[in-house]
Order: C-alpha cells, then sequence, then structure tokens
C-alpha cells in the first residue's frame, strides 16, 4: 500500500485551546470510549481517546492539554467492508496545572495535519513518523486529472485534460532491498506549477528532500495517507544549505569575538 505510515506524532497544543465536552462512543462495535473535545471555544470538536483511568465524570469546559498523542488509521463504524479507514487521535489528556509536556522536542513537529480540499490545518505532527526526509530516491511522476462530480476528467477551453497535481513516486533508501514490500513507496503532490518547474532536470534515481509538508488522512484501499510538498530540494542542495548556514554562524561568532 502506497503511504501507509503507521502513525503520526501529533503536538496537542497546536490544535488549540481544548475543553472538555463529554464522552462518546466509537469504534466498528461502538465500544471505544473517547473524550469529546471542544476547540478554541467554538463547537468544532475532537475525539481522542485517552489514557487508561481518564476521568470522564469531569465537568463539562474543564480546560484540558494533550501530550504525547498520535494519529493512527482507526476502524471505520461504516464501510468497513471496502477497507475504509479513519484518522483516529489518542494520547495523554490531563488538567492545565499538570507540570508533564510532550516526550519530542518542539522542533521534530515538522509537518502539519490537513483536512478538506482548502487543506485546513489541524495541527503538527512529526514526518519522521512517516518516513526519512532525506531517504528518498525518486522513480517515477505522474500527473493526476481534475475530475467532475461524476468522475469524468475536466477539460479546457483546447480539449486538454487539466491537471489538478503531479505525484512524485519515492523507493525510501534505506528499505530499498525489500522490493516485494509496496509499503516502502512514499508518494507526494506537488502543485502542478511547481512540479513542471521541477521536472525539467530530473531523472530516476535522484534524491530529494520534500519541503512544507502536509499530511492528510485517505484511510481507503490504496493507501492511508496524501502527503503533499510545497517544493522539492535536491538532497545535495540541502546539505550544502545547511553547510553554509553553518559556516554563516561560525563567521559571525568569529567576527563577534573580534570586535569584543
Amino acid at each position: 500500500m502506497v503511504n501507509k505510515f503507521g502513525s503520526l506524532s501529533l503536538q496537542g497544543k497546536s490544535i488549540g485551546k481544548l475543553t472538555f465536552a463529554g464522552r462518546n462512543l466509537v469504534g466498528a462495535n461502538a465500544d471505544v470510549a473517547v473524550a469529546m473535545l471542544n476547540v478554541n471555544n467554538t463547537l468544532n470538536t475532537e475525539n481522542v481517546t485517552p489514557q487508561a483511568g481518564f476521568d470522564f465524570s469531569i465537568a463539562f469546559g474543564t480546560p484540558l492539554k494533550l501530550i504525547d498523542a498520535k494519529i493512527i488509521a482507526g476502524t471505520a463504524r461504516s464501510n468497513q467492508r471496502n477497507g475504509a479507514r479513519v484518522a483516529t487521535k489518542t494520547g495523554t489528556l490531563l488538567p492545565m496545572s499538570d507540570t508533564s509536556t510532550d516526550s519530542l522536542p518542539e522542533e521534530d513537529y515538522d509537518a502539519v495535519f490537513v483536512s478538506g480540499k482548502d487543506k485546513t490545518v489541524h495541527g503538527r505532527v512529526r514526518s519522521a513518523d512517516a518516513f526519512g526526509s532525506h531517504d528518498l530516491v525518486l522513480f517515477r511522476v505522474t500527473p493526476n486529472y481534475k475530475t467532475d462530480n461524476r468522475g469524468e476528467v475536466v477539460r479546457d477551453d483546447y480539449d486538454e485534460p487539466m491537471i489538478s497535481n503531479y505525484q512524485f513516486n519515492f523507493i525510501q533508501q534505506s528499505k530499498s532491498g525489500d522490493v516485494s514490500n509496496d509499503d516502502n513507496i512514499v508518494r507526494i503532490l506537488v502543485d502542478p506549477a511547481e512540479s513542471e518547474r521541477l521536472q525539467a532536470g530530473l531523472k530516476p534515481g535522484d534524491k530529494l528532500v520534500p519541503q512544507g509538508l502536509k499530511f492528510a488522512f485517505a484511510g481507503n484501499d490504496a493507501t492511508d495517507w496524501t502527503v503533499y510538498a510545497d517544493t522539492l530540494v535536491a538532497l545535495d542542495e540541502k546539505v550544502d544549505d545547511k553547510s553554509t548556514s553553518h559556516q554563516s554562524k561560525i563567521t559571525t561568532n568569529q567576527s563577534n569575538k573580534t570586535k569584543e
């Protein structure tokens, strides 16, 4: 399966201000208790499967914080036979007065979790849980065409099919020896204009580093996740950028010491 990632670490505080709204039952058999949380004092809610022993009897509106959260592929209550899955959030819910924090450092949450055609952001996630950004080897680029509500390809005034985005297909280099495992394939979608600019000099085997990653949950029989990127940068360019930045810091520090 393409883009089959077990889970993504989610930064709870990036979701927004969370207050307790009540208890709900979810899952294939409606036997999983989750905490319903209002977000940012709006009617928007998030369902979170909390830690064992969580007190569901707390008062409505109690402020809570979510730490060590994850987004995983859960079982859909409907359409199960077609292999449909849903994004399920789990984590530890604590009073705001508790001093506990995420186990991961803040800078590890380097991507965003989005939904809908407008890619509405719902929080920050850790891309390294999905794949290593420096581990991707390109093997194919193909267009995705726009379709109408009947599934027909939309065409422009010149009767050419309109392209929604391009899918950049990668093998994870560290797992490339396991050729029988489709789960090693990573597919990243890039907007048409940026894709066409990038493709001019690309060839199979190029190592590219995605920039501006966004993850959306698909949960169908082909893929669990859709991954978007603002652009892709050659691995050697990315390394050179870091090297240049590091050298710049050293030069600045040396200059400051000289002035002193």
